[in-house]
């Protein structure tokens, strides 16, 4: 098998989504745990605020709800939280990112979500020494407590942006996404790989030469099927 290098989203590609990922079940974590003491109209707005981004209607904005939303946040909370969600990647998708990275394959995760959450999702999972690197928007800390967020990849495109930096060579890529935050790395890379665990997703991009899965496991037969030699990076 000929190695690649393998870009991940996270939220809907590594991790499902069903229905929330992962920025907004925190979002509904602390709602659940804060219900008594939270005013209600936070509240109302808060949940408003997930239905619209599950709606692709706020993009950047629900980034910065959900940072203010989280300031004072402990730190721990989100380990819980990543260990709960963690238990939605299943055993079978585990063991395909293993293998993955036993056969040689460079892999990233590059996505618009919070490092802070993939990162920890993917230690309780037990695969985050498969991947080299973690890219995406990160928390700032001080004593124990989130302060605020570095919004390193806001946007899709930005996405784009950071491949640049890591010279990476399209010709010997494979993108993998779910949806609309993807189409830029997805429209870039050689091999595009989108995943349609539910099925629904294939028509709506029809114009695109996507590689349209429904499971992990179909990129081990894509990494075999296609012959690229990859020159390992150094990051």
């Amino acid at each position: 098998m000929k190695k690649y290098i393998i870009i991940w989203d996270f939220d809907g590609t590594i991790l499902p989504s069903d229905p929330y990922d992962s920025e907004q079940e925190t979002v509904m974590y602390i709602l659940n745990q804060m219900s008594k003491r939270m005013h209600p109209v936070r509240r109302l707005f808060a949940k408003a605020m997930i239905y619209a981004d599950m709606k692709k209607m706020l993009r950047r904005r629900f980034k910065k709800f959900f940072a203010h939303f989280l300031i004072n946040t402990k730190v721990e909370t989100i380990d819980g939280i990543a260990k709960m969600l963690a238990k939605k990647i299943s055993t079978e998708d585990r063991e395909i990112f293993l293998k993955l990275k036993q056969y040689g394959h460079y892999m990233m995760v590059i996505s618009c979500g919070t490092v802070d959450l993939s990162e920890r999702i993917l230690r309780y999972a037990g695969i985050e020494n498969c991947f080299n690197l973690i890219e995406g928007n990160r928390f700032k800390i001080e004593s124990g407590h989130i302060v605020g967020m570095d919004f390193h990849i806001p946007d899709p495109k930005d996405k784009l942006k950071l491949i640049k930096q890591l010279n990476i060579n399209q010709e010997n890529a494979i993108a993998i996404g779910d949806g609309y935050t993807d189409r830029p790395l997805l429209d870039w890379a050689k091999i595009a790989v989108l995943i349609d665990r539910a099925g629904e997703k294939k028509a709506r991009y029809s114009d695109k030469k996507y590689l349209t899965i429904s499971s992990i496991n179909e990129i081990i037969d894509i990494a075999e099927n296609f012959c690229t030699d990859v020159t390992p990076l150094s990051i």
